[in-house]
């Protein structure tokens, strides 16, 4: 075989292997706020006083799979995620008069568990994530959001992302047994 033939096997296996390998780390960043109004949401929370904490202790890259077990090609810290969820929680609550403070009687622990990317869908990217919420006095309940579908690309990605977690914060702020876990002590 001539040298040049074998420099382009080589160059076409180096290629096959950058593209088979080629992963995207989903980032949240800016978390769209709920809308109250249409949300339907409990609240206002101003008697809640409550601790938030970031309970995923797990800061490694987490392989997002498909509705069928398959790696995606899409890596996230579900440390990160959680703690974006902890912030919108934060920021839903505070604005509906509740307060977030360090050393509350009411201590809630979020965790992520899992993200999913649940069907293909050409041209177009969203992900379920489920968390685990928990509170001091040994109450727990899983959540599933479902993210809203972004146009595949970069900024579809991270769209993607954020709204997925905003969706976990709905379901959780409109579920009645959070509500009363919350009012648990004042």
């Amino acid at each position: 075989m001539s040298k040049r033939f074998l420099l382009m096997i080589a160059v076409v296996i180096c290629l096959t292997s950058l593209t088979m390998g080629c992963t995207i780390k989903l980032t949240p960043s800016t978390i769209p706020r709920l809308d109250a109004k249409t949300e339907g949401l409990a609240g206002p929370f101003n008697n809640i006083t409550v601790t938030l904490a970031n309970a995923q202790a797990d800061d490694s890259d987490y392989p997002v799979k498909d509705w069928k077990g398959r790696n995606t090609g899409y890596l996230l810290s579900r440390k990160l995620w959680t703690e974006k969820l902890v912030e919108a929680l934060e920021t839903e609550l505070t604005a509906r008069q509740g307060k977030v403070v360090s050393g509350a009687t009411v201590k809630i622990s979020l965790k992520i568990t899992e993200v999913t990317y649940p069907k293909s869908s050409y041209g177009k990217v969203y992900f379920d994530a489920t968390a685990s919420v928990t509170s001091n006095s040994g109450w727990t309940k899983t959540y599933v959001g479902n993210g809203d579908a972004a146009t595949v690309g970069s900024k579809g990605w991270d769209r993607a992302a954020n709204w997925t977690i905003t969706d976990l914060v709905r379901v959780i702020m409109s579920d009645r047994e959070f509500t009363a876990e919350l009012s648990r002590l004042k």
